[in-house]
């Protein structure tokens, strides 16, 4: 079988017709100390937001989401899971709740000119937000994905894009994820990777991306 890297391009990069989706950068996953701190994605910050200020400057719009949730505005099946999973305080309260710490942006991804930051209770960035409203606004027909956690709400958004007929790009060098249900990072990360690249996405790295948009918009 083909590794994501040795799939042909279906299609080409089209700068006007891109946007860049973040996917939950926020310091609940990305900043030491906090519910869901995932390493992988405090290393990828500086790759993520030097491709996020090349998109401000090659006019690409850039999305950001924050995962979180409260005692009315969650889905219920993540809601139940809450006590199995640690997600709740010794107050009972629970983490990822909206207007704490755990919701902001990690401070070098911080919002910026026209970026649009929004919030989502669940996996995909597609479900029950506006994303795709604003997307057509402005006429995109391609979205790069990036962020965390790369087989949860990063597959998710990718999978949604895909079936709502978007062209999508994930950047292999700026996905996260933890170990977990019996698989370490890496084997994560390269299935993944590999699947995207058979079925839903075209599997980039930024350089490879920001040198296809360069080409393009010269």
């Amino acid at each position: 079988m083909k590794r994501y890297w040795e799939w042909s391009a279906p299609f080409k990069i089209c700068p006007e017709e891109t946007a860049l989706i973040i996917v939950d950068m926020q310091k609940g996953f990305v900043d030491e100390g906090f519910c869901f701190f995932t390493p992988q994605a405090k290393e990828q910050v500086p790759l993520i937001r030097d491709f996020k200020h090349f998109c401000h400057e090659k006019g690409i719009p850039v999305f950001m989401s924050v995962f979180a949730q409260d005692t009315d505005y969650h889905n219920d099946y993540y809601w139940f899971r809450n006590k199995e999973r640690g997600l709740l305080g010794d107050d009972g309260t629970c983490k990822l709740r909206l207007g704490t710490a755990d919701c902001e942006m990690t401070a070098d991804l911080a919002p910026e000119a026209n970026d649009v930051v929004f919030t989502k209770y669940t996996y995909s960035c597609f479900a029950h937000t506006e994303l795709e409203t604003w997307l057509k606004k402005k006429r995109i027909r391609t979205v790069i994905v990036c962020g965390t956690c790369t087989n949860w709400c990063v597959d998710s958004t990718i999978r949604d894009a895909y079936h709502k007929d978007y062209n999508v790009v994930a950047l292999a060098d700026c996905v996260s994820t933890f170990p977990h249900a019996g698989a370490d990072v890496k084997t994560w990360n390269d299935m993944e990777l590999d699947l995207w690249g058979e079925g839903f996405a075209r599997v980039l790295s930024a350089q490879q991306a920001k040198k296809e948009i360069e080409e393009s918009a010269g």
